[in-house]
């Protein structure tokens, strides 16, 4: 008897979420903009800090938040773009259901906390502003009410971190860094938060590592509108997701230290514009966590770079690197165009542990006059994952069953490749580099290797390397390639024999990987020995998605390599893309 009391109960408390999350709901443009100040507490119920509830609907009284307003910086322009551009229908007349209203809030509270300007943001609606009528009947005509509490307009931090070199390792665009090992540093910033009311953020960082290399950047991110003059600002609303557009100016000085895979550091001055979908993608690669939408991006950069070879520990006049290193070392100026995309997961159950989905990124590099280096330069990748046997258990069932019943339990396929190309042109002679006219700079170029990417070689363990190398580089330094590709196939289920690992994301994986990597001339003058020259390897290992990005340890047994690659079998990496 209880137990059908029980059921009829749960029916009718379904009955009654299907109509509320159905209830029409008709918004008033434009929307209320509320300042709290950090101590104030509203006495709403909150879902995801979006307040959504039928006691909202029917409440008649001023809420404390209208009498209490505190003056904001933030432009209430600015906030009802962010409302048009998340899918908030205030244009039709129409009314929308109360589940599509709230699912579009949310994504618009996760964008506006996604700055780093507030420290809450909550959106209420409800306030009862007039009836009027619509196609489907007469419907209640509601106000929105967003409620910024506000961060203060400066910000300093002082503390430490991974060098950010480490993070630009998994970028594929900046493949010349690739395979570079972390460094802990000593890092401080000051900020100037949301100054203009448009969630732009100026910030002077400084950073020390571990080997008293320093750093140091000024930059200014802001919407793209904002930036632009009358006509242009308005060019860019009018476009899909228009207002989300963000716009990075930045200056830097840095040295990227290479010492792990040939004798040379490179020495970069650079100022850089960039211009991407997403604002808080336009000051970062687009790649990073907090990145997890669809990111399209260009950027143009000036940098002058001086390689520095290594120099002799004991004989300070003296270089410990090889020729080919000493040859390439000197001052370049580099001027060029990028423009990436990557689907950053989107289209996968999990970004950085996915299980079924597709995934994507790519992108083309044009280094021309001004610079001393000319370029053309592609790169892109993909991965598939398909689920064969669906997670059936459940974990009382997974506790009963054998050991080969819960190992095949929630088994996927797993498939990428990944491939890139350059060639090098002097456009007229403008551009001539110090090793020739048509080559690439040792900078530019790919590097294959390393976790993540090609497992069983060590970072840049694979491609043309020189007969010698300084004593950071005893197999000969890697002068890295103009193409290359990897292509690997794994099956994972979920970590076997321990509930706790399974049900939090831990799974165990078997692999095969192959790549290649050599020059442009080679790749195109016989690509039958560009296949053949392909470098394999095999080995399982254990995988798990994080917030900082896919962490996995592995085990490998190259079956394929040349003398001169640096192998290794066990290896520890943390990365942004399924490799």
């Amino acid at each position: 008897m209880a137990k059908n009391q029980q059921e009829k109960l749960q029916a009718l408390s379904e009955k009654l979420s299907q109509y509320v999350q159905k209830f029409p709901i008709q918004l008033v443009f434009p929307a209320n903009v509320y300042g709290i100040k950090p101590s104030s507490q509203l006495q709403q119920q909150q879902q995801q800090h979006t307040t959504t509830s039928v006691e909202d609907i029917s409440q008649e009284e001023e809420p404390n938040y209208t009498k209490d307003n505190v003056p904001l910086r933030t432009s209430s322009d600015f906030i009802n773009y962010r409302l048009l551009d998340t899918g908030i229908d205030f244009i039709s007349g129409e009314p929308t259901s109360l589940s599509n209203l709230t699912e579009s809030l949310q994504d618009f509270v996760k964008d506006l906390e996604k700055t780093g300007c507030y420290e809450s943001v909550q959106v209420i609606l409800g306030r009862q502003s007039k009836s009027g009528q619509s196609s489907s009947g007469t419907t209640l005509i509601r106000e929105l009410d967003v409620v910024l509490q506000e961060k203060k307009w400066y910000k300093l931090y002082v503390g430490g971190g991974l060098k950010q070199d480490y993070h630009q390792a998994f970028s594929a665009s900046s493949s010349g860094a690739m395979g570079m090992m972390p460094k802990m540093q000593f890092e401080t910033s000051a900020s100037l938060i949301n100054l203009t009311g448009e969630t732009d953020v100026t910030q002077l960082y400084y950073s020390l590592d571990q080997t008293s290399t320093p750093s140091l950047s000024l930059q200014h991110t802001r919407p793209l509108y904002s930036l632009l003059p009358g006509s242009w600002s308005d060019a860019v609303l009018n476009m899909d997701q228009g207002s989300k557009f963000g716009v990075t100016l930045k200056a830097s000085v840095d040295t990227m230290d290479y010492d792990t895979f040939r004798s040379s550091k490179d020495h970069v001055q650079k100022v850089s514009v960039k211009v991407s979908n997403d604002t808080v993608g336009s000051s970062t690669m687009g790649h990073l966590p907090g990145n997890d939408g669809v990111y399209t991006g260009v950027e143009w950069s000036l940098a002058l770079r001086d390689v520095i070879p290594r120099r002799h520990c004991t004989v300070p006049f003296q270089y410990d690197a090889s020729p080919e290193i000493i040859a390439a070392s000197g001052p370049n100026l580099k001027h060029s165009l990028v423009a990436d995309y990557r689907l950053n997961g989107y289209l996968t159950d999990d970004r950085f542990n996915p299980t079924e989905g597709f995934d994507a990124n790519g992108g083309v590099e044009v280094a021309g006059p001004p610079g001393d280096v000319g370029f053309v330069k592609l790169w892109g990748g993909a991965s598939v994952h398909v689920p064969i046997v669906s997670e059936q258990l459940d974990s009382d069932e997974r506790e009963k069953s054998g050991f080969l019943k819960q190992l095949f339990n929630g088994l996927s396929l797993h498939t990428s490749i990944h491939g890139g190309a350059m060639k090098g042109f002097d456009f007229g002679g403008l551009c001539c580099n110090s090793t020739g006219r048509h080559s690439t700079n040792i900078s530019d170029r790919f590097h294959v290797g390393g976790s993540h990417q090609l497992r069983g070689f060590l970072p840049s363990g694979i491609g043309p390397r020189s007969a010698i190398g300084g004593a950071s580089t005893p197999g000969g330094d890697s002068m890295g390639g103009d193409v290359f590709y990897t292509a690997s196939a794994s099956l994972s289920v979920p970590f076997p024999g321990n509930q706790f690992l399974a049900k939090n994301g831990v799974r165990l994986f078997a692999f095969a990987n192959a790549g290649t990597l050599t020059s442009f001339e080679n790749a195109m003058t016989d690509i039958g020995a560009f296949v053949n020259s392909s470098r394999t390897a095999v080995g399982g290992g254990v995988s798990v998605g994080t917030g900082i990005g896919r962490l996995e340890a592995t085990y490998a047994v190259p079956l394929r390599y040349a003398p001169s690659d640096a192998r290794r079998s066990v290896q520890a990496g943390i990365g942004f893309t399924f490799g």
